[in-house]
């Protein structure tokens, strides 16, 4: 449908005017075109087909009135309008008799031409928006004719259903009504066959229009394997219960679109038949002449006709076993008449029962796995068996009554709103409620209706099924989530708990390797100290009386010697203190090395371990817990002076250097900050490095690690949002690189 958006042509032969009026026509719409003379302006419009004509009258090969003739033999509704130098009455009649909308004389007023301009676009767009409501309504006139079709072919196989069974005295029509009532090209059912050696489906019945190849016809689809890799998405779909609809163009597997294609199926749905939840088979819709989205009537529609065939076949084969029973029962009655005369009329007697009853089993078995009811007014007036088996009601306790009468309290107004006040039209199609039985039990029910015409009238047809036991392993499931989410978060806050003593331990454990330098460091300024208060008194002994200044001078040495003691002493106790789950904080990356550094600088030197620093000249800081990541590269540091030492005595080579470097930097396109640990030790070989952050694991001897250093530092990093990298070359060297996002000035 074309849009409000109006379209000009422009005719004149005059380059002048072109240009003047262009302005002037700009005012009004942006969609013009312009020609130079009238045979131009004939092509123009038979390409465009614009809404409007502009034209002068005389200019060279064809005149604009001779244009707009020729243009009216093909499009007799054309709009035109003449704007020309000549007033002549001649020109002014002919004009009148094409049926132009307006007459102008050059040189025109403007505002004039807008005026007549927006009058003729006004009702341009009165006539598209008249073409716009007249397409709405046959657009929705042939939904409700088709709609109302579909449900009277349902209706009518229902029926035939009803009074037949699944026979094909009731099978091929409802496949013929159904399918033109849909209008689709084929319409179709198929049956499994399943066991242990193969698994088929098999065509039982179908309908095809005129022109239309049925399957029957088609070697390869009177039968299909169930296990064909094709169909395998379709057939786990169908088991569950699930319909199968779609465009051929937009179906993923390759093979199944080029099948599809094959046969000139455009678009498909295939709805699943149960007998007794177990699946039976499916009936299926094709449409080879238009690509079309089924719609929800047509969805429904299929549902309701693959419930009645469940329902359906499941009677015929109760019907089988009947037969069977009753070939059986003839069979030793017969054998009986040969002994006794009495049991011959016994037998008579037997036969003329099971004719008698015949009908009654049929209308007992009838739709037996669903039941079904019939709302006309509001009111329940028409029943099957099968709801006595939910309701617990008998069918003469339940017709007369509104189904909101068996309703719980909560769901009464919902089921008034749907089948008595029919409001809620949109919502109504599928839902579930909880009924109150003959018994006073409460059950859950799933209802399925559909909106038909019975006996003239608006009426609903529900299909109603008992899920009572669902509800019940839903409500079990969520229950038992809840329980499990609660063990979860249990046992993640007993895991962090346990962690912490981890990093606990593993802190404990470097401060027993860092002792002696701890001891070193506290004992220089604690000799400092001696030696300061020795050197006063031997000045008193000595007779000599030191000066104020000189006293002053050695307490303030004395004293800084006292704080530096202090200071290490209150560093070693936060280090060691547990940490906790501690907020993050604005951490400086070089201070964390430097304190470090401070820590094991004594223990390095004693074992001549060459320490090569290079900080970052620029202040970086990370977001963190300065004492956990001072214990990380306090841990890095401790195994590269065990590698380096363990290389040392493996090349037993006196010129050999033991080397630990530390390196500080800043990548400003990743916004990272790198903390750097290299030594020249053993290294680590190929087939362990995977392993290292995991706990527990180590290379060292038993007595010399516990393999929860690497383990643990991970975890640290990690929790910093940060990453650890390593590379190694064994007896060469070994780097481990710390990348941590560099913090923002909000932290801290």
């Amino acid at each position: 449908m074309k849009q409000f958006s109006v379209s000009l042509l422009f005719v004149d032969d005059d380059a002048v005017v072109h240009s003047v009026y262009k302005k002037i026509l700009r005012k009004v719409t942006e969609n013009i075109y312009f020609a130079n003379n009238g045979e131009e302006g004939y092509r123009i419009f038979m390409e465009r087909e614009p809404d409007l004509v502009i034209t002068d009258i005389r200019m060279p090969v064809m005149n604009g009135l001779e244009m707009i003739r020729k243009i009216k033999r093909t499009h007799p509704k054309v709009r035109s309008i003449i704007l020309s130098s000549y007033s002549e009455s001649r020109y002014f009649i002919q004009a009148i008799e094409l049926g132009v909308k307006g007459y102008l004389i050059k040189p025109t007023d403007g505002a004039k031409m807008i005026k007549i301009l927006q009058e003729q676009i006004e009702e341009i767009k009165l006539e598209w928006k008249v073409k716009q409501e007249e397409e709405k309504r046959r657009v929705a006139d042939d939904a409700r004719l088709k709609s109302e079709a579909i449900l009277k072919a349902l209706v009518d196989s229902s029926a035939a259903f009803f009074h037949y069974g699944f026979r094909d005295i009731s099978v091929y029509p409802a496949l013929e009504a159904i399918g033109h009532a849909t209008r689709s090209s084929r319409m179709y059912i198929f049956e499994n066959t399943i066991n242990d050696k193969a698994n088929f489906t098999v065509l039982s019945y179908e309908w095809a229009r005129d022109n239309i190849t049925p399957y029957a016809d088609d070697k390869n689809f009177e039968k299909i394997s169930l296990d064909d890799k094709m169909f395998k998405e379709w057939v786990n779909r169908l088991k569950l219960g699930e319909y199968v609809t779609g465009l051929t163009k937009n179906f993923k597997n390759e093979n199944l679109r080029k099948t599809l294609e094959e046969r000139n199926i455009l678009s498909i749905l295939i709805i699943p038949i149960f007998v007794q939840e177990k699946w039976w088979g499916f009936i299926g819709l094709d449409d080879c002449f238009t690509e079309r989205v089924w719609s929800k009537a047509e969805i429904q529609a299929l549902e309701a006709l693959s419930n009645n065939l469940g329902a359906a076949i499941y009677r015929k084969n109760v019907e089988l076993e009947l037969l069977q029973l009753n070939t059986t029962l003839e069979e030793r009655v017969r054998q009986r008449t040969k002994e006794l005369e009495k049991e011959i009329a016994e037998r008579k007697v037997t036969e003329i029962l099971l004719r008698n009853s015949e009908e009654k089993y049929r209308l007992i078995f009838e739709n037996a796995n669903s039941a079904i009811l019939l709302i006309r007014d509001g009111i329940i007036t028409l029943v099957n068996p099968e709801m006595v088996n939910i309701f617990d009601y008998l069918p003469k306790k339940m017709i007369g009554l509104p189904l909101s009468h068996f309703a719980k309290a909560a769901f009464k107004d919902k089921v008034i709103n749907c089948f008595e006040r029919n409001i809620f039209k949109n919502n109504c199609s599928s839902f579930d409620i909880q009924i109150i039985t003959g018994n006073n039990e409460i059950k859950w029910v799933e209802i399925k209706s559909n909106e038909i015409m019975w006996d003239g009238k608006n009426s609903f047809l529900l299909f109603i099924s008992d899920i009572t036991a669902r509800k019940k392993a839903e409500e079990g499931l969520n229950k038992l989530n809840k329980s499990l989410e609660e063990r979860i978060r249990e046992k993640v806050e007993h895991l962090k708990q346990q962690q912490q003593l981890l990093v606990q331990k593993s802190k404990l454990e470097s401060m027993g390797e860092l002792s002696a330098g701890l001891a070193h460091e506290i004992n220089q300024p604690l000799l400092s100290l001696s030696m300061g208060l020795e050197n006063i008194l031997l000045s008193f002994e000595e007779g000599k009386t030191p000066g104020k200044q000189y006293i002053q001078n050695k307490m303030d040495l004395l004293f800084k010697d006292i704080e530096r003691i202090n200071q290490i002493i209150q560093h070693v106790r936060l280090f060691s203190r547990e940490q906790g789950f501690t907020k993050q904080e604005k951490v400086s990356v070089n201070e964390v090395v430097r304190n470090a550094l401070s820590m094991m600088q004594v223990q390095m030197e004693n074992h001549n371990i060459n320490i090569e620093i290079n900080l970052s000249q620029k202040e970086l800081s990370v977001s963190g817990n300065q004492f956990r990541l001072e214990q990380v590269i306090l841990n890095l540091l401790s195994n590269a002076k065990y590698a380096v030492e363990q290389r040392e005595k493996l090349v037993h080579d006196p010129g050999f250097t033991k080397k630990i470097g530390i390196t500080t930097l800043y990548y400003k396109d990743k916004n990272k900050v790198h903390i750097v640990v290299q030594d020249n030790g053993v290294g680590i070989a190929k087939d362990v490095l995977p392993n290292i952050f995991n706990p527990f694991f180590t290379t060292k001897k038993e007595k010399e690690g516990t393999g929860l250093g690497l383990s643990i530092s991970y975890g640290i990093i990690r929790e910093m949002g940060g990453e650890i990298f390593v590379e190694s070359t064994e007896n060469e060297l070994t780097t481990f690189t710390l990348e941590l996002p560099k913090a923002d000035n909000k932290v801290g």
